[in-house]
């Protein structure tokens, strides 16, 4: 559903309303219908309540809200000294500025409250879809990116490692090529045989450390030929595969 639609309708009822109470407060005082028993400073008290309330509704904000509906009061209340059978009276004006600022008053905390708890709610909410995206992230069908996993775990990274050792696989003696990449229509990056990774002495599943003396830098085609082969002792120099 359009969210403008209730906001239009406030509109106009607030109309349906303005029009309604200068119709009955300009009618000549036998046309006006009974008002059951009820003293006419409480109807200018009702009516204005309710146009305060409506005036909220339909987006004005209090201060203004407040001065439309008095104003209203005051143009009809001079509208009736102007007419032969009706008179300007300041109780009523008085009433009907009670009447307004009460509805308009009571309206904006109510709707000022239903804000804020919606606010909330939709906090709340945002917060849920992102506790919900990191449960998924820590799933199998969505892994952690190896790199950054890693990385939490204390793992240099081949940039680091590079640095302290220099930029040759230790495996095959040849230099490692970190242009070796490319990115794919997709979006992914996609690196070659010659990339740099870190590679390890004594495989971390196998109780290998992190520590300087256990970290090496390698080929990904070489340190993936010594984890399928262990036994190997020579490697051979890998073609690079996007460079």
């Amino acid at each position: 559903m359009d969210s403008r639609l209730p906001l239009l309708v406030a509109r106009i009822a607030f109309a349906a309303a303005l029009a309604a109470v200068a119709w009955t407060s300009l009618l000549p005082p036998d046309d006006v219908p009974s008002a059951f028993g009820f003293s006419d400073k409480v109807l200018h008290l009702a009516g204005y309540a309710v146009l305060g309330a409506l005036a909220v509704l339909s987006g004005l904000r209090w201060p203004v809200a407040i001065g439309a509906v008095v104003g209203w009061g005051l143009v009809l209340e001079v509208a009736q000294g102007l007419l032969g059978y009706r008179s300007f009276e300041w109780l009523d004006l008085l009433a009907d500025a009670i009447g307004a600022a009460a509805g308009v008053l009571i309206t904006a905390r109510i709707v000022a409250e239903v804000n804020t708890r919606r606010a909330v709610r939709a906090q709340d909410a945002k917060r849920e879809r992102r506790r919900q995206r990191r449960e998924r992230a820590r799933t199998p069908e969505n892994p952690m990116n190896p790199a950054r996993a890693a990385a939490r775990r204390g793992a240099p990274t081949w940039q680091q490692v590079a640095q302290r050792r220099g930029g040759k696989c230790w495996l095959c003696g040849t230099r490692t090529y970190p242009e070796d990449r490319i990115r794919a229509k997709d979006g992914r990056e996609r690196l070659g045989a010659t990339y740099p990774e870190v590679d390890y002495v004594l495989a971390i599943e196998s109780g290998g450390t992190y520590e300087d003396d256990n970290v090496r830098l390698a080929h990904r085609h070489c340190a993936a030929t010594r984890r399928a082969k262990p036994h190997l002792t020579t490697f051979g120099r890998p073609p690079r595969t996007y460079v």
